[in-house]
């Protein structure tokens, strides 16, 4: 029987993907993929955002009310980013969803990946980033590093 790749966050693997430049390596997370199939990916990449960026985060909802119009995405210098992120979230998606994924490892506080908690509205609140929702929506367990034994740090 063959298995099922995972979906995970490139930044948790140490690509220089993130708004700032950085990654954000975890240890325990590349010691859990070493002999699994996987598929790295970073809808803000997908969405043909350069690196370094401005951050971007939530306003006047979440990923459910930005997936139905009702809210939108900003960068830090208030430009509306919604079709962008959209638009990288749907290429992420078709790529993930062709491999019928066991699960996907996500970048919590993300916009895009954020599992439990995102910036919205310049807080930190309750909520997940629009490709955890459109992953969960489609039948995909989703978690964060933050379920991981290990911290932040290449192996």
């Amino acid at each position: 029987m063959k298995k099922a790749p995972i979906i995970v966050s490139a930044c948790l693997l140490g690509k220089r993907c993130r708004y700032n430049g950085e990654d954000r390596a975890h240890a325990g997370v590349i010691r859990f993929l070493r002999r699994k199939k996987y598929l790295a990916v970073c809808p803000e990449k997908l969405a043909g955002w350069g690196v370094p960026r401005p951050p971007v985060e939530f306003h006047g909802g979440g990923a459910r009310e930005v997936a139905s119009g009702g809210a939108t995405i900003k960068d830090s210098r208030g430009r509306n980013r919604t079709a962008g992120l959209m638009k990288g979230v749907a290429r992420a998606l078709r790529r993930a969803l062709k491999l019928d994924p066991s699960e996907a490892i996500l970048k919590e506080k993300s916009p895009s990946c954020g599992v439990k908690r995102v910036y919205r509205d310049g807080k930190l609140k309750r909520g997940q980033g629009l490709f955890a929702y459109s992953l969960r929506r489609n039948g995909v367990k989703v978690r964060s590093e933050e379920s991981f034994a290990g911290r932040s740090g290449k192996p």
